[in-house]
């Protein structure tokens, strides 16, 4: 009884383990490149998550102390690569924390359990940043 327990113990989790993975890969597949140039001109590049809400494009900051938050503070003219497509877009962060609930409602509603794994790594203090074409 003591095998069969233990194999029935082994299988689950394996099951939980994979499970886990794939909700972490298909996360991973929704993922752009940001480029930002701040005041020195430099470009500094970032991978990030995005959603569309609301007929809009967001990004966000897990935390405020993220390089490119000062570049986009300094110059909001940033550019997006999401699937091979660059798009320039004016990035404006949100500091209210309205649209810091609901943008993070809607990462936790796309990026599922890859989001609340984020969420482990420590202090959190999200910035969602709206995106508009120019």
């Amino acid at each position: 009884m003591g095998i069969e327990r233990r194999t029935l113990l082994l299988v689950l989790l394996g099951v939980c383990a994979y499970w886990g993975w794939q909700g972490l890969s298909q996360a991973t597949g929704e993922v752009a490149v940001l480029r930002t140039t701040g005041t020195g001109h430099i470009e500094h590049y970032a991978s990030v998550w995005y959603v569309r809400a609301n007929r809009t494009l967001w990004i966000r900051a897990e935390n405020r102390d993220r390089h490119w938050i000062a570049d986009i503070r300094a110059n909001p003219q940033v550019e997006l690569s999401i699937d091979g497509q660059n798009r320039i877009y004016e990035a404006k962060p949100i500091d209210l924390p309205d649209y810091q609930a609901y943008i993070d409602a809607e990462f936790r509603a796309k990026y599922g359990v890859a989001d609340w794994v984020r969420s482990l790594q420590g202090d959190r203090d999200t910035l969602p940043i709206r995106l508009r074409p120019r």
